[in-house]
């Protein structure tokens, strides 16, 4: 009985430490998501903007030429993996590898891969993938200079018709707190024109520099906005799924805990009544 007890104590002992750190786990991963969205809601206005007076230059009878958005047949085609480098964030990781998966089967000849964060990377790798470029054990002191050298790497693959499609598998929010894998095309760069009301302007624009120098500017800022809110889409949900991972962590523990206090007790209260009817009847052994 007192071994049982005693393992008992050490296995409450053991949970209650692994609540502790799921629990500050969950902090952390917390704080992380509530930087990236601030971060996130700073770039929207930028992007926004760059959108806006892009949308405005559309709105011309001459379409725009620009080497990104150059349509081609798909011969060769590039695909990017973003990924965690790190785990206990449930089925975040397993989703994108699956939904990359899905492309690669897809395709008669295997894309060009760049793969950000090692779960990704170290997966497809196991299933003999070979990696173009990749990106693993980036700090977050580091994060600007991956997105900037992985934007500047598909675009230098597309314009020098190395591969004819860019695709991206990362996590789309199709709400303010859903997402999901998904796979979308990022080169060519397909342009969105948004409705326009040319009552809003007094006029036609006049453009210094002239139009084509404009859009060989503007497309490639829009295109590198568009990268960058990727990264800020996969960041938030990787956090997001790591703090409801460790929320349910810790709320595991905190029942498997109460189930094992309740157990100790039963124990405890067993030996106690044990040794109470053991003293009864010796005490009536001796009066007989």
């Amino acid at each position: 009985m007192s071994g049982q007890l005693r393992t008992l104590k050490n296995r409450l002992r053991g949970v209650e430490s692994t609540q502790k750190i799921t629990k500050a786990m969950e902090m952390v991963a917390a704080s992380k998501l509530k930087r990236y969205q601030k971060l996130r809601e700073q770039t929207t206005p930028y992007v926004q903007s760059l959108e806006g007076v892009l949308n405005r230059l559309l709105h011309a009878d001459i379409p725009p030429q620009h080497p990104l958005l150059e349509t081609r047949e798909e011969k060769e085609t590039a695909l990017l993996v973003i990924t965690s480098d790190t785990g206990l964030c449930g089925s975040y990781n397993q989703n994108l590898i699956e939904e990359a998966r899905r492309f690669l089967r897809g395709r008669s000849q295997a894309p060009v891969l760049i793969g950000i964060g090692k779960n990704g990377v170290n997966a497809l790798s196991r299933e003999k993938y070979a990696w173009h470029r990749t990106f693993t054990d980036a700090k977050t002191s580091q994060l600007e200079t991956v997105i900037t050298e992985t934007g500047l790497l598909v675009e230098t693959l597309f314009s020098e018709k190395k591969v004819d499609a860019v695709y991206a598998v990362y996590p789309h929010f199709t709400g303010k707190f859903i997402y999901r894998a998904a796979t979308e095309k990022i080169l060519p760069f397909q342009l969105e024109t948004q409705e326009y009301y040319p009552g809003e302007t007094s006029g036609s624009y006049i453009l210094e520099p002239g139009r084509e120098a404009l859009f060989a500017r503007l497309i490639p800022l829009v295109f590198a906005a568009k990268v960058r809110m990727i990264f800020m889409e996969s960041l938030i949900a990787e956090h997001m799924a790591r703090m409801n991972a460790m929320y349910q962590a810790s709320e595991n523990a905190k029942e498997l805990i109460e189930m094992l206090v309740l157990l100790r007790n039963k124990i405890r209260q067993a030996a106690i009544t044990k040794e109470l009817i053991e003293i009864v009847s010796g005490s009536q052994a001796l009066k007989n």
